[in-house]
């Protein structure tokens, strides 16, 4: 007589209870690995991104220069226009074979949350309301940017500055400082970026306590010197 071996009911519950186990095991681990794979691929999108903002921000105010063109009236007038989500400036770039100029005017401003850079090789007038758009290069530095505010730092005393909301040409005679921007992502979260600008010239020194008081004992030694003169042409 033949025995067959068949399985019983409680081997059958202990194996499909083995084989679940198995199964939540395999899937937690496979779950735990796409999350960190999307954590992973997010986080090297943002860096991505706050490199790129940092690589053009930097290499745009770094370079900034004062640079003048005509308006209508035949008044010289900068070439910048500083607005609270706005910004316009003039730059510095290399300069290639067969370019026309070494100059770039760059605006930077958020459109359909992204922010933006619009670059052009001929004078981006703030005065007008017509851009050169057909010699300008857009560039998307950032996406999903809820908005973008700036801020700039106008020197009033030796060793004191004021951030301002927006800058009025009609007040003042030359640059801002630095420029801080804002960025403000659709999350909620913010970022600030900040640079100085026009690092060349005699703003360069600003903060450097050796140079402030250099200067201060440059001023006095040429008021004394001033004095002696004056005192000598008295007699």
């Amino acid at each position: 007589m033949i025995r067959r071996n068949a399985f019983t009911l409680v081997e059958l519950v202990c194996a499909m209870l083995v084989m679940m186990v198995v199964a939540l095991v395999i899937g937690t681990a496979g779950s735990s690995f796409y999350n960190g794979y999307r954590r992973s691929n997010e986080a090297v999108a943002k860096l991505k991104e706050r490199m790129a903002i940092d690589r053009v921000w930097d290499s745009a105010l770094v370079n900034m220069v004062p640079f003048k063109w005509k308006d209508e009236n035949n008044e010289s007038r900068y070439v910048f226009e500083g607005k609270n989500d706005e910004l316009l400036l003039t730059t510095l770039r290399r300069v290639y074979s067969n370019d026309p100029s070494a100059l770039t005017f760059i605006r930077f401003k958020v459109e359909d949350e992204k922010l933006i850079a619009v670059y052009s090789n001929y004078p981006i007038l703030p005065w007008e309301e017509d851009e050169p758009s057909a010699v300008t290069q857009t560039e998307v530095i950032a996406q999903n940017v809820s908005h973008i505010t700036f801020q700039y730092a106008d020197q009033i005393e030796a060793n004191e500055i004021e951030w301002l909301e927006e800058w009025d040409e009609e007040e003042h005679t030359n640059l801002p400082l630095a420029i801080r921007m804002t960025v403000e992502w659709k999350n909620g979260t913010k970022e600030y970026w900040l640079r100085r600008t026009c690092g060349v010239n005699y703003n360069s020194n600003f903060g450097n306590r050796s140079a402030a008081t250099s200067s201060r004992a440059t001023r006095s030694s040429n008021r004394s010197a001033g004095n002696n003169r004056g005192g000598r042409g008295s007699r």
